[in-house]
Order: structure tokens, then sequence, then C-alpha cells
């Protein structure tokens, strides 16, 4: 496989070889770099959101005060009402006031510009267009009290990075096949398209074969993009003309070498 990665990004005769390769080896290609794009892409994400994380937990962990869920109800080491502002997302905002007992409207969550209200027995968070989901603790059947404290919260964020990053690695992978798999369908078409300017008979399973290869050095850039601090203008544009490119010089190939090859058959 690495022969294969470094002849689809340095070498246009390889993509002779590409064309004419078993479907499964095309398969396994595909599934080789889908690996390569989600081993980079997971690690780009752990490097931007893993610190996002850290802080957002810690400063839960610091400003939330000790609350106790039990029979229904939640009590507080801080009785008095206080509203908790993410101090890099300020329109993130929870209140906790767990002496309420009475509803809290949609324009008490407006004038204390929040997202979410926990009161002594329930828990108001705003959806969109103006409504308000309840969910009443006080249904909520738990065997022992439980407490959510400064070790809660840590403790969290440490399950929270065991569950999501492996989620999200295979998300990643299947995603990164299935789009690689259904552009190449695409990039096909756009390779007849170039097979019909420049010559060349290759049928549309090669020009698959071709169009799953092309994407390669477009997929290493997407990488090398996400571990950029900013965002690329036109990202999407520039892969497909990447990709563009390396279809051409392969149509192109495949063409010549077919007609050398009646050249010394006449």
């Amino acid at each position: 496989m690495i022969q294969d990665l470094l002849g689809s990004i340095a070498s246009t005769q390889a993509y002779r070889r590409f064309a004419a390769e078993k479907t499964s080896r095309t398969l396994l290609y595909l599934f080789f770099i889908s690996l390569l794009f989600t081993i980079g892409g997971s690690i780009a994400m752990q490097l931007r959101i893993g610190p996002v994380v850290d802080e957002t937990f810690s400063w839960l962990a610091a400003e939330v005060p000790t609350l106790t869920f039990s029979a229904g109800k939640v009590t507080s080491s801080d009785p008095a009402p206080k509203r908790l502002e993410h101090p890099k997302a300020p329109e993130v905002a929870v209140m906790i006031d767990t002496a309420r007992t009475e509803p809290v409207t949609v324009q008490t969550m407006k004038d204390a510009k929040v997202l979410a209200y926990l009161t002594n027995n329930a828990l108001y968070i705003e959806q969109q267009q103006g409504k308000i989901e309840v969910y009443d603790l006080s249904k909520a059947a738990l065997e022992r009290p439980m407490v959510v404290d400064a070790k809660f919260f840590h403790d969290a964020a440490g399950a929270l990075k065991k569950v999501v990053y492996p989620l999200a690695v295979l998300t990643v992978f299947v995603f990164a096949a299935a789009w690689t798999a259904f552009a190449a369908l695409l990039y096909s078409l756009l390779a007849m398209l170039l097979q019909s300017i420049g010559g060349g008979t290759l049928a549309f399973g090669s020009l698959y074969q071709i169009a799953i290869h092309a994407q390669t050095t477009a997929l290493l850039a997407r990488i090398i993009m996400s571990f950029l601090p900013f965002a690329v203008p036109m990202s999407g544009l520039l892969t497909i003309l990447i990709t563009s490119v390396y279809l051409w010089m392969a149509v192109k190939a495949n063409a010549a070498a077919a007609a050398a090859a009646e050249t010394s058959a006449i």
C-alpha cells in the first residue's frame, strides 16, 4: 500500500497499473487512505477539542457549587441564585437556583440570559422558537443521592474522552471511506469527459479505480489543513482542482500507453 500511496502522488505511470489492478486491491487502498485520513483527523481533533473539553470541565468544577440530587429534589452548598457564564462563550450560560420551586418561564430565561435553568425540582432548557424543554426531577427515581462536585466533573471529563474519541474515530473512518468512494463516482464521470478530450479507451470501472487513487494528494492536503490554526479559503475547491489535475495526468498516461501499443502493433 505504501508503494501505491507514493505512486498515486508522484508517478503518472503508476496510474496505468491502477487502471488494470484487481478491484479488491483498489478497495484495500480505499480503506488504507481512509485509515490515514482517520488517524490524521483524529489527532487534529484531539489537539483542538481536548484542551476545550479540559478547560470547560475545569471551569465547571471551579464554578458550580456542590449539588446533591436526592428524593426528586436538588440542594446546593450555596442556596443563593448563581449564574454561570462560559469564559470563552458568553452566550452559553446557566442559572442555578435550588431554592426556587415555582416554574420558570421563557421570559424568566430571557431576562437572565441563560440557556438552562436549574431549580429545586426541575431543569429547564431553552429550545428553538422560544420553547422550553422541562425535565421534572421529582419523577427521577435514584436509589441513593447523587453528588455533583469538582470530582464529578473531573471524572466526567475523563469518561467523555474515553467514549467520544473512539466513536469519533469510527465515525471519521466510515465517513472518509464512504465519501471517497462516492466522490470517485463523480470523478469517474469527469475522467470520462477528460478521456474524450485527451483520447483513451478505458472502461468506467478502470476510471473509477483511477479516481480512487487520484484523490490521495487531496486527502493528504486535507489532513495537513486540519492541523492549521486557520481555515484555508475555498479548501473544497482546492481539493477538487488537485484531484482533477491528477485525473487528467492519469488519463493522458493511459492514452499515451494505448497509442504506443497500437503503433508497435502496426
